[in-house]
Parts: structure tokens; C-alpha cells; sequence
């Protein structure tokens, strides 16, 4: 009969980690957070910026034009 794998491998010795191990370890995890947060702020925190800025100025201009301003949003609900 075969003996236990876990047996075995609770036998076998497990050499250190490198020196920079850690370092590099973090060094990796942090390169990729930092891309993750870059691409989601390009993807989807940018573009809704901008479209809140353009209604502004949208806005501001339809002002100066006729003198008077909408204040009924679209967003409300009665």
C-alpha cells in the first residue's frame, strides 16, 4: 500500500525564501494595484467627469443666451 502523500510531504524540508522575496513580492503587488486604479479611474471615473463638466458648461451657456435658467432636473421624481 502507498503511503500518505501528506505524510510524505510533512517530512520533505521546505528551503527559505529569497533574501528579496518580500521586496519583490510587494514591489509586483504594487505595480499592479497602482495599474488596476489608473485604468479604472481612465475608464470610468474620467469619462463621468467630464460629462458632469460639459453639462455645466452646457448649462452656463444656455444661460447667457436666454437669461434664464431650468431649474427642473431630469433626475426628479413627483
Amino acid at each position: 500500500m502507498a503511503p500518505n502523500l501528506l505524510d510524505q510531504l510533512a517530512e520533505l524540508d521546505v528551503p527559505p525564501p529569497p533574501a528579496a522575496f518580500d521586496a519583490e513580492l510587494h514591489d509586483k503587488v504594487n505595480r499592479a494595484i497602482v495599474t488596476t486604479q489608473i485604468a479604472d479611474l481612465v475608464v470610468s471615473a474620467l469619462p463621468y467627469a467630464i460629462a458632469e463638466f460639459f453639462r455645466a458648461l452646457v448649462g452656463l451657456a444656455i444661460f447667457t443666451v436666454t437669461g434664464r435658467y431650468d431649474s427642473k432636473s431630469k433626475d426628479q421624481r413627483r
